[in-house]
């Protein structure tokens, strides 16, 4: 009799125990449920409908507008929150070098904003012994795009190994040193120098051209520390007109300009 009423007290707290798993059960059940709900109707809230409403692209000179957008995945019927932007941005970036930077920014629900930076062009690519532009550019960066307009009064870097450092490619090597070069040259307190282009076919120095008349300067590649203040000695030595007309500068040797004796007038 007594092992029956323990038996009889134990029952009630398993029924409790069942309905109360029930019951949690059923509340996570309907947890997920309104959550799905919520996900759904802010997903709806995120897809395009209006291109020139949700979406903004500031593009620039070379790169427009759509075909950013197009490259990114915005277009009308994309959903904004499924768009993997960050994939996107460093695939954009990677298939289109002529842009610098692209940022883009999420406005919450149904609006993103881009803005694209692009590469700015300092000197024009050649190549040795083809005359004529070859379509190749580089920024500052030393990095290696095509831009056709705008370029005409840029100098020259002249590679010599063929086919050349190709678009999406950084300079490295003899050309990066020339580069170097024509980015210091742009500095206001060189500018005067006048660098029309600069020749990286010799093994031991940069062969520039300077200056209306044509004169060349050569600059060890591997002495490149030394660089401004060999420009500023030659930029005094020009000033002054105390050594004559001179076709060839020699800034080869350390602390020191001189002028190449056979290629004096």
């Amino acid at each position: 009799m007594k092992a029956n009423r323990i038996e009889q007290g134990r029952r009630p707290r398993g029924l409790v125990f069942v309905a109360a798993v029930a019951l949690l059960a059923a509340l996570a059940a309907g947890a997920v449920f309104g959550f799905g709900k919520l996900r759904d109707l802010y997903l709806e809230q995120c897809v395009i409908t209006d291109m020139a409403a949700q979406v903004s692209v500031t593009d620039g000179k070379m790169v427009k507008a759509d075909v950013l957008a197009e490259n990114l995945g915005l277009r009308v019927g994309a959903n904004l929150a499924l768009i993997d932007f960050g994939r996107r941005r460093e695939e954009v970036l990677r298939r289109i070098p002529t842009l610098r930077s692209v940022t883009i920014s999420r406005r919450l629900p149904d609006k993103v904003v881009v803005v694209a930076e692009e590469r700015t062009p300092v000197a024009k690519m050649g190549l040795k012994g083809r005359r004529g532009p070859t379509g190749r550019v580089v920024d500052a960066e030393g990095m290696v795009f095509e831009c056709a307009r705008g370029t005409v009064l840029l100098p020259t870097i002249v590679e010599s190994q063929l086919p050349g450092t190709p678009p999406g490619r950084e300079l490295k090597g003899r050309p990066l040193d020339a580069l170097r070069l024509v980015v210091t040259c742009r500095e206001p307190r060189f500018m005067e120098l006048g660098v029309q282009d600069v020749d990286t076919s010799h093994p031991d120095y940069l062969l520039a051209t300077i200056g209306s008349n044509y004169s060349k300067v050569k600059i060890a590649w591997d002495d490149m520390d030394d660089l401004a203040w060999k420009l500023a000695r030659l930029l005094e030595i020009v000033r002054s007109g105390a050594v004559g007309p001179v076709r060839t500068w020699n800034a080869t040797m350390r602390n020191s300009i001189t002028a190449d004796p056979e290629q004096t007038n």
